[in-house]
């Protein structure tokens, strides 16, 4: 996810260092999210920061737009397997799902970034009250944020296991810095 474009703005803003050492390579930073609506705030400080033209901003449904990636990469020899670093950041409960699509996008030796996997401490929350928490979902609309956040906590703290665990990545290193970023790099 995009968000306010932060993220996606300190990203651009390498790309255009690199691109000042070695012009002509095409390198871009392709930013998914569901809305438009927050990243307009980060639209104007891409334009600001002169990096407008290193962002390929697409709007809509995350897991539909890695498929596209996927498709449209697979098959061509010159992209080295894919992308260089993909960075996920956006709902949790489909983590999951876009680890496994970076995993394919990412080329050998790449990096794949997983944020947020402190989640604010409530991955220390064990299974089985987040497991009650979701139970609880049908009490009611004031429930229904909270089993959200607990199907996402249980998301994040499974990727987790499962990054750590997985054959197909070589090095994992988890920075307990702001709410947890997780970097692995792909064999």
């Amino acid at each position: 996810g995009v968000f306010r474009g932060i993220t996606t703005l300190a990203f651009a803003l390498c790309l255009k260092r690199l691109d000042e050492r070695n012009p002509k390579i095409g390198r871009k930073v392709i930013g998914l999210d569901v809305s438009d609506e927050y990243a307009a705030i980060g639209k104007s400080y891409w334009k600001k920061a002169g990096v407008g033209e290193y962002i390929d901003f697409r709007v809509g449904d995350a897991k539909e737009s890695l498929d596209v990636l996927i498709e449209d990469m697979t098959g061509k020899e010159d992209l080295d397997g894919g992308v260089d670093l993909c960075f996920i950041d956006a709902d949790k409960q489909s983590y999951d799902d876009y680890y496994e699509k970076c995993l394919k996008l990412t080329k050998k030796g790449g990096l794949i970034c997983v944020d947020n996997t402190i989640w604010g401490g409530r991955v220390l929350i064990p299974d089985l009250v987040l497991d009650a928490i979701v139970e609880k979902n049908n009490g009611g609309a004031a429930w229904k944020d909270k089993a959200d956040s607990a199907r996402g906590t249980r998301a994040i703290k499974e990727l987790t296991k499962k990054i750590f665990n997985d054959e197909r990545i070589e090095r994992v290193s988890f920075l307990t810095m702001a709410d947890g970023v997780i970097i692995c790099r792909k064999k």
